[in-house]
């Protein structure tokens, strides 16, 4: 980590500020791609013409990675100039990123519109970025994998069953701790195992997990599968956002909420 004891009001150096200034050009110029793209796109669908139109749409889908890809060069900048970039992280979040979504008239597609949205910031590539360990991200995956036995063991599936999913994910180590009549998938021992990569991602003891943080990551854990009465768990990549999440809550006090459909007044 940076050795610098006042980050936020220390002097950009030289190379800094060509870098912050490449990353804003960068996203200008995509930015501008993607609007010229945008509008010939609608112009394509005013014209019926189908060809341009599929043309135009890798030229959408190009300047949007362009965009998406700068915004994050600038993100990790900010996050780096800091004595603690990972905590910046947790701090910030997410960052903005452009994409496009349908304009309709009584249902009928008129043409393309710019959108903007909130992308997550990849904690494993800005601590490679930044020459920091990144060994937590197995410890990561292992929640996930521990989750997903829980979710079995409470959806009734039998030892067999449970062996077989740990076979899958390499976590031969729970379902034997569970046959000593242990308990790895408990609150209590999942609350242990996400104290342990708060403190490998921040240094121990920087922020304090507890079981609200556990139950938002249970309750985020799964969805509806394919199946007709099955249940899909996360992937990696969804658990590693949501480690992020419970890092976010942790270091600026935020305060979970549940969306849910309000009844007419």
């Amino acid at each position: 980590m940076s050795s610098k004891k006042n980050p936020d009001e220390a002097a950009m150096t030289p190379a800094e500020e060509n870098t912050a200034d490449r990353n804003k050009q960068n996203m200008a110029a995509a930015e501008l791609g993607l609007d010229a793209a945008i509008a010939k796109y609608n112009g394509a669908l005013a014209a019926q013409n189908v060809e341009i139109m599929r043309e135009v749409e890798a030229d959408i889908e190009k300047a949007e990675g362009e965009y998406a890809e700068a915004a994050q060069c600038e993100v990790f900048a900010v996050c780096r100039a800091t004595e603690h970039p990972l905590r910046k992280a947790a701090e910030l979040h997410s960052f903005i990123v452009l994409g496009h979504k349908p304009k309709r008239e009584d249902k009928i597609l008129t043409g393309f519109e710019k959108t903007e949205r909130e992308k997550p910031i990849d904690l494993v590539r800005l601590a490679k970025k930044c020459g920091l360990p990144t060994l937590w991200a197995n410890a990561v995956e292992s929640l996930n994998q521990t989750l997903t036995i829980r979710v079995a063991q409470e959806m009734g599936a039998t030892a067999a069953e449970l062996k077989g999913i740990a076979k899958s994910y390499y976590m031969t180590k729970a379902t034997d701790a569970i046959d000593a009549g242990k308990t790895p998938t408990s609150n209590t021992q999942l609350v242990k195992l996400l104290q342990s990569i708060c403190d490998m991602i921040l240094g121990e003891n920087a922020v304090r997990v507890n079981n609200h943080d556990i139950a938002y990551i249970v309750a985020a854990h799964t969805k509806k599968g394919r199946g007709r009465i099955s249940i899909n768990t996360a992937k990696h990549d969804f658990m590693h956002r949501l480690v992020l999440d419970v890092l976010h809550r942790c270091v600026t006090g935020a305060v979970y909420e549940v969306e849910y459909k309000k009844a007419k007044a």
